[in-house]
C-alpha cells in the first residue's frame, strides 16, 4: 500500500513539473536514438539522390588493431572512410545501416553554419555583421541588440549562459528536452560585449536559427531541405527534433538525425569550397571564412581560440589542416584535405571508461592518424 501511495505522490509531483524536467528524469542522459521519444520535423530527401561511388579497393584493407579496438570499445554504430570522393571503407554495427537515423548532436551546428552562408548568398540577410535583432524582436530592445550573425557563428555572443551537462534543472536540459525555445532563448540576457570572448555555448546557434528562419520566411528544416539536403543529393530524409509537435521550433544546436553517407556529403561540400555536383551551393569565400580560426580570446582555457571557425572545428592534427563537424559521444565528420580523406564516425560514446568522459577527445586523433596511415598518399 505504501508503494502505491509513493507512486501516487511522485505522479502528482511530476505533473506539476516543467516538460524539460519530466523528460530529463524519464529519459535521463541524451542518446543517439532519441528520435523515437522526441517530436521532429522532416527534412525531405532529394528526388534525384546522389549515390556515393565505391572505390575498387572498397573494404579490401583491414583496419589497424588500435582503431578497431577504439571503435569497438566506444560502441561505434557506423564508420565510413572516403578517399578522393569514393568510399574505401564502410561498416555498420548490427541493427544499423546507411539508412539509419541517429543523433549527430553538435555536428548539427555546422549545418546551421552552412545554411547561414546560403541565406547570405541569397541576400536573405544583408551581412554577417547585421544584428540578429532585425529578425528576432526579443534581441532588439536591450544590450542584446549588438549581437550579430557573426557573433553567433563564432560562439562570441557574450550572453549569460552556461552549459550544465548533469543538471536536470539547467538551461541545457531545457534546450534538449524543453517545449518552448522562443521563451527560453528570449530569457537569456547579455553579459559581456559581443565579439570579445570565445565561449562554447549551445544557445548561440539556437539564437541564430530563430533569427535565420524569420529572415528566410520558413522553418529551418524546410530551408535545409530546399537549399542543402536536396542540392547535395541526400539519399534519405533527415529529421530535426523540435520543441513541441506540429508548430514547434527546431533544436538546431543539435539533433539533426541522419546517416553516415548523407552527412559525408555535407563534409564534401566544404571540402570542395561550397560546390557539389558542379553547383555552387554556398560561396567559396564564406567556406574559407568558416574554416578560418576566430582568433579571439578563449574564455574557457585562456589564450586565443585557434580551433574554431563558423560552427566548424579546426583541429589541425599534426599540422594536417583537418576540419570537422563534431558532436558529443564522438560524432565526427572529418575532412583531411591534404590527403583527400573524409571520415564519418557515429556511435554511442567517445570514451572507454566512465572516468574518461568529458576529457580530451582521444578517439579523434586515433581515427584520423589511423585513416591517414592506411589511406594517406604517403602510404
Amino acid at each position: 500500500m505504501r508503494n502505491v501511495f509513493n507512486i501516487f505522490i511522485l505522479a502528482v509531483l511530476l505533473s506539476s513539473c516543467k516538460t524539460a524536467f519530466i523528460r530529463t528524469i524519464v529519459y535521463n542522459d541524451p542518446g543517439i536514438n532519441d528520435l523515437k521519444i522526441l517530436p521532429s520535423r522532416k527534412v525531405a530527401a532529394s528526388i534525384k539522390p546522389y549515390h556515393l561511388p565505391y572505390s575498387s579497393t572498397f573494404n579490401k584493407v583491414r583496419l589497424p588493431d588500435s582503431l578497431s579496438l577504439a571503435l569497438k570499445t566506444t560502441k561505434t554504430v557506423a564508420f565510413l572512410v572516403m578517399k578522393k570522393d569514393s568510399i574505401v571503407y564502410e561498416w555498420y554495427e548490427k541493427g544499423y545501416s546507411d539508412s539509419s537515423h541517429t543523433n549527430p548532436f553538435s555536428a548539427s551546428k555546422a549545418i546551421v553554419g552552412v545554411l547561414t552562408g546560403i541565406a547570405l548568398k541569397e541576400g536573405k540577410i544583408k551581412s554577417l555583421d547585421e544584428p540578429v535583432g532585425n529578425y528576432l524582436p526579443s534581441y532588439s530592445l536591450d544590450d542584446r541588440k549588438n549581437i550579430t550573425f557573426r557573433h553567433l557563428l563564432t560562439m562570441s555572443s557574450g550572453v549569460d549562459y552556461r552549459d550544465q551537462y548533469i543538471n536536470p534543472f539547467g538551461k541545457l536540459s531545457k534546450l534538449y528536452y524543453g517545449s518552448d525555445m522562443h521563451k527560453l532563448i528570449g530569457s537569456i540576457k547579455a553579459e559581456k560585449k559581443p565579439g570579445t570572448e570565445w565561449c562554447y555555448k549551445n544557445c548561440d546557434p539556437e539564437i541564430l536559427t530563430l533569427a535565420l528562419q524569420n529572415a528566410v520566411g520558413k522553418s529551418i528544416s524546410e530551408f535545409a531541405s530546399e537549399k542543402l539536403w536536396q542540392p547535395i543529393g541526400a539519399n534519405h530524409e533527415a529529421y530535426w527534433t523540435i520543441d513541441r509537435p506540429n508548430d514547434g521550433s527546431e533544436k538546431s544546436y543539435c539533433c539533426f538525425y541522419s546517416n553516415v553517407q548523407d552527412l559525408a556529403k555535407v563534409g564534401m561540400l566544404y571540402e570542395h569550397s561550397g560546390t557539389f555536383g558542379g553547383a555552387q551551393i554556398v560561396d567559396s569565400s564564406y567556406v574559407k571564412a568558416s574554416l578560418t580560426a576566430v582568433n579571439i580570446p578563449n574564455g574557457e582555457s585562456g589564450g586565443v581560440q585557434k580551433r574554431y571557425g563558423y560552427l566548424w572545428w579546426l583541429r589541425n592534427l599534426d599540422g594536417m589542416g583537418d576540419f570537422s563537424m563534431e558532436g558529443m559521444r564522438g560524432q565526427f565528420v572529418i575532412v583531411v584535405p591534404k590527403e583527400e580523406l573524409l571520415i564519418v564516425r557515429l556511435g554511442v560514446k567517445e570514451w572507454d571508461k566512465p572516468s574518461e568522459r568529458f576529457k580530451s577527445l582521444s578517439l579523434y586523433p586515433t581515427i584520423v592518424r589511423s585513416a591517414v596511415g592506411v589511406w594517406g598518399d604517403k602510404q
